[in-house]
């Protein structure tokens, strides 16, 4: 493998997100060189290198920039030799995947808002959230761990790291508020694991302890009075029987349809009602209650893109790949498709549930700046293909194009036209291709009415 000249991660001492960087680099015996960053005063280095984000971690291997810290785990695992991080066998690491996303999303955002509130009220709010969460990662050590040591068995694995990277900051915030996150008496198994995570040889060579995590929020406390936001802290937070739990117009239903049919497998669909959620879809996924849910000689996986990464992962051999071979390419596949979800999926529920049409107004305006970086990302994956995979339809085309019909009736509830040719000009000729591609064709909605009827079933 390379040397240390050819990679170089740009981070923060006490951000979480780049420990979980530094444990998988130190996991494979990968040497490198650390560039600690000033995020109130950002390098230009770290914003050439990030300019979608502006936030660490980013990893450069051989001049190529890597961001978002679960991308970047990932590529390292897949890159690299050494002992696997991720599980090799692909339901486990479905599984791993779906709860480091739980992490980021539900676990982080609350702890971090229990720093960030601006009243007892706030906190107190975000503390009963995030002992939620601690419940339900309760439940995962305990159906993850089988009895052992870590979430990854014997050994800490990919869940160990993304989770055990935050457990200095619990330390903090049991400082400086009197809460303590991970308790004995609610939660033992963690409890227990979280002892021995941080005894691990792996921990003591990367984590700092909670004085400097103490002083670094205190730092950013006083930058906030100062009206500077607290950014370098928040989250952007085989065969067999097959079944898919599904609402015939979700957009996460539809991408996975899209890649069931670019596979050319067969499968059952079962069509829920989320006003009346059935028994199977609430066993199937009980930390979330959502769909899709896609159940795989019985046993479910839950999230959208998870569900597509591991339908191309253990289908490999049937139909095309949706993400790259190179390992970079598949990070940053990784990292648009996310993006997607972020900056286009989160004002896509603002428009479908604010009542308010400024709110609707301003969501379409998210929408509209978010496909305006998409146009770039699209000249720069697609490399003059038809596709953001290149010549034939990749992740990110199946994420993005999970939206498209979405779009036709953003511009009858909005009156405004999120992907037009006179803007993105790529996206729009790359719109039109997609919807028009057998595997997307039959799936996407396209009768702008009846999704407007059926949405307002959930608004009545």
């Amino acid at each position: 493998m390379a040397g240390k000249e050819d990679l170089k991660l740009l981070g923060l001492l006490v951000s979480p997100f780049v420990i979980r960087v530094r444990m998988a680099l130190s996991t494979k015996g990968v040497s490198y060189e650390y560039v600690e960053q000033d995020l109130f005063n950002k390098s230009e280095l770290l914003l050439k290198s990030n300019p979608v984000h502006k936030k660490v971690p980013v990893l450069i291997h051989n001049g190529k920039p890597l961001c978002e810290s679960l991308v970047i785990v990932q590529y390292v695992d897949e890159l690299f030799a050494g002992p696997s991080i991720l599980p090799t066998d692909l339901y486990e690491r479905a599984t791993a995947r779906f709860w480091a996303a739980f992490v980021d999303d539900k676990l982080c955002p609350a702890w971090i808002g229990i720093l960030k509130a601006k009243t007892e009220d706030e906190r107190a709010e975000k503390v009963t959230e995030t002992s939620a969460a601690i419940g339900q990662m309760e439940e995962a050590f305990d159906k993850c761990s089988e009895g052992k040591a870590f979430f990854g068995g014997d050994s800490i694995g990919y869940l160990d790291i993304v989770f055990g990277s935050c457990l200095f900051w619990f330390e903090a915030v049991r400082r400086m508020f009197g809460v303590e996150i991970i308790s004995a008496n609610k939660a033992p198994l963690l409890t227990a694991w979280a002892e021995r995570f941080r005894e691990s040889a792996e921990a003591k060579e990367v984590v700092p302890g909670a004085d400097e995590a103490v002083q670094y929020a205190n730092k950013l406390a006083a930058a906030a009075a100062k009206s500077i936001e607290l950014g370098c802290l928040a989250m952007a937070a085989k065969g067999g029987e097959l079944k898919l739990l599904g609402v015939w117009d979700s957009p996460y239903v539809n991408r996975v349809q899209i890649m069931l049919n670019l596979k050319g497998i067969s499968y059952e669909y079962i069509e829920e009602d989320l006003l009346n959620k059935s028994k199977l879809l609430l066993n199937s996924n009980p930390v979330h209650k959502k769909v899709p849910v896609l159940i795989h000689d019985g046993k479910p996986i839950a999230e959208s893109q998870v569900i597509v990464q591991y339908l191309d992962e253990v289908f490999s051999g049937t139909g095309p790949s949706v993400l790259p071979a190179d390992p970079y390419k598949r990070a940053t596949a990784r990292f648009w498709a996310a993006f997607v979800d972020d900056k286009v999926g989160s004002p896509w529920h603002t428009i479908l549930f604010a009542r308010e049409a400024e709110k609707k107004a301003d969501a379409a305006a998210r929408i509209i700046t978010a496909l305006g970086t998409l146009e770039g990302a699209f000249k720069d994956c697609s490399r003059g293909g038809d596709y953001f995979g290149g010549d034939g339809i990749g992740f990110v085309d199946v994420v993005l194009g999970s939206y498209l019909g979405w779009f036709k009736v953003f511009e009858k509830m909005v009156g405004v036209r999120v992907l037009d040719a006179a803007r993105t000009p790529l996206l729009a000729a790359w719109g039109e291709r997609f919807a028009a591609a057998d595997a997307a064709k039959d799936v996407l909605p396209s009768d702008v009415d009846k999704v407007i009827e059926f949405l307002q079933t959930f608004l009545d």
